[in-house]
């Protein structure tokens, strides 16, 4: 990449009216806000990422009037960097499979010297390098809005996607793309690959061991927008980016799906848990799409329901929460410890002198005795939930949707299949469950299988974005009693942000960048020369 010219631009006048004395102090500050954006894609391989990323690039071009749309491919990056981990490495353009193999590897390697960040910290300098070579060439030292588009495909890593969201904020969206196993199987094997080396991609890419590794099923539950690809079809495509398109930048009056609403309410109640390992929710709804009842994990008391919060309760004296008792400690956590120990007992007689202490750490180790949820005293969401829409809705049950956060056990699994659920729909996985092994007769995957229950996973605006994108300001719909209509190509988007916020945390990085010699200092002493606030 060719280094930023190092002449000064020369400076431009500002507009006559930019600091007018009619101008107060916050119509100065709206005057630095963006439409610029970044949009990173997140995705199991075999998803068509590459055809989202067009279509959001070709909308934001011919309909929202965006100057430009890069897109950064994080595969490229590792292709042109893999010779610093080692200079004769070279990424083969085939056959495919040694060719996924070999980015896999190369990126992993990448992270492991220069840390798991790398991938985004090279594509921060990406669009550094961009928007100082605008600037230089359009002689600007003020802030010009731009409208101009950044998008990353795709993300793998934890690491990746929390620096990220700390440089850019309100102005990131993190879009997740999924496909059903079948056509993300079928689209790898349209590349030459075969049933084995499909199946050994997918599962490197949705979650290796390494901590350096590809954590698609990691990251991907925290994406801001779901777009689930079923149908399979161009026109499905263009209809689900549109109205992300639409809502992110406030262009259509967008309210939001019932699946949308009631994973909201699933999330919403979450909070009440107080469970010591993890917060759940879920919240039923009946087949016409009126929501029944909310649930969450917790421990249930005696005469119905579970353990709150009380404010009028000094210091939570009746609370009977795993949090109050005996110093705050897991009793699932606890049973699985005290199991090991009887087995160990067991297990002395037969094991040779020199080896107890390995066969003990193997038993406690061993990931059959951590999955194991028994000994829980809260009641699971779904079953919470399901209780609750029993009791209020009667039979309204059946033919419903359960919406929960995490995808779920087997235990409720068989509760769900029993109350008449006709589909699920989740948006975390859980690793442990084995509802398909043990009810794979009533309860399916498949996006086809409707004899089945269906586990799907779920479409939409994410439930931390839900306000976001959802609440608007009073009176920001209409003026004069008539809708307030903004042309496409002049829209902003919905969370603003200003472009005094960020270049110095995108300096940050390309500090650290050129400080591993990962790319040269010229970016450096461009900002050191102008400012970082001049970009």
């Amino acid at each position: 990449m060719a280094s930023v010219p190092q002449k000064k631009a020369k400076a431009s006048a500002p507009s006559a009216d930019l600091f007018s004395p009619k101008k107060t102090t916050t119509d100065e500050v709206a005057l630095t806000h963006t439409p610029e954006l970044v949009i990173a894609l997140c995705g199991p391989i075999g998803s068509p990422l590459h055809s989202v990323s067009n279509i959001i690039s070709d909308m934001l071009r011919d309909s929202f009037g965006y100057t430009d749309c890069k897109t950064i491919r994080l595969s490229e990056l590792i292709k042109k960097y893999a010779y610093k981990i080692e200079p004769s490495r070279i990424i083969p353009d085939k056959p495919e499979f040694e060719k996924i193999q070999a980015q896999i590897d190369a990126g992993n390697e990448l992270r492991k010297t220069y840390g798991g960040s790398i991938l985004a910290e090279l594509a921060i300098h990406e669009i550094r390098f961009e928007r100082e070579n605008h600037k230089m060439s359009a002689q600007h030292e003020i802030h010009v809005p731009r409208r101009v588009c950044h998008i990353l495909d795709s993300i793998k890593n934890q690491e990746e996607l929390d620096l990220l969201k700390t440089v850019y904020r309100e102005m990131l969206y993190v879009v997740g793309v999924f496909s059903p196993l079948e056509q993300r199987e079928d689209q790898l094997k349209r590349k030459g690959l075969d049933s084995a080396q499909v199946s050994k991609l997918i599962d490197r890419d949705s979650g290796e061991e390494s901590e350096t590794g590809q954590t698609v099923r990691d990251t991907f539950p925290q994406c801001d927008f779901f777009l689930r690809m079923d149908a399979g079809t161009d026109s499905q495509l263009t209809s689900r980016v549109s109205r992300f398109l639409h809502l992110i930048l406030g262009t259509k009056i967008i309210t939001p799906t019932s699946n949308e609403s009631a994973m909201y309410a699933a999330a919403s109640a979450a909070g009440n848990s107080a469970c010591l390992s993890k917060q759940v929710g879920a919240a039923v709804m009946s087949k016409e799409g009126e929501l029944l009842s909310t649930g969450w994990n917790d421990v249930p008391k005696k005469g119905g329901g579970l353990y709150t919060y009380n404010p009028d309760e000094p210091l939570g004296e009746n609370d009977k929460r795993c949090w109050n008792r005996d110093g705050g400690k897991c009793f699932n956590d606890e049973e699985k410890t005290l199991f090991a120990s009887d087995l160990m007992e067991i297990l002395e007689g037969y094991v040779p002198a020199g080896k107890h202490l390995e066969v003990s750490h193997a038993v406690r180790s061993s990931k059959k005795l951590k999955n194991l949820i028994e000994f829980s005293r809260a009641i699971h969401a779904e079953m919470h939930a399901i209780l609750n829409a029993g009791r209020v809705a009667g039979d309204k049950i059946v033919d419903g949707k359960l919406f929960v956060t995490t995808y779920p056990c087997h235990s409720c699994a068989r509760h769900i299949i029993a109350a008449g659920i006709s589909e699920i729909y989740y948006i975390e996985p859980y690793r442990k469950s084995l509802a398909i092994k043990l009810h794979g007769d009533a309860i399916s995957e498949s996006e086809t299988e409707k004899d089945k229950v269906r586990l799907l996973l779920f479409d939409g605006v994410a439930p931390g974005r839900y306000l976001d994108l959802f609440k608007v300001r009073p009176d920001s719909r209409k003026k004069d009693g008539m809708l307030i209509k903004t042309p496409l190509k002049e829209s902003m988007p919905r969370l603003e942000k200003s472009m005094q916020a960020f270049p110095e945390l995108e300096s940050m990085v390309i500090r650290s960048l050129t400080k591993q010699k990962l790319i040269a200092s010229t970016v450096l002493q461009n900002e050191q020369d102008n400012g970082p606030g001049a970009a």
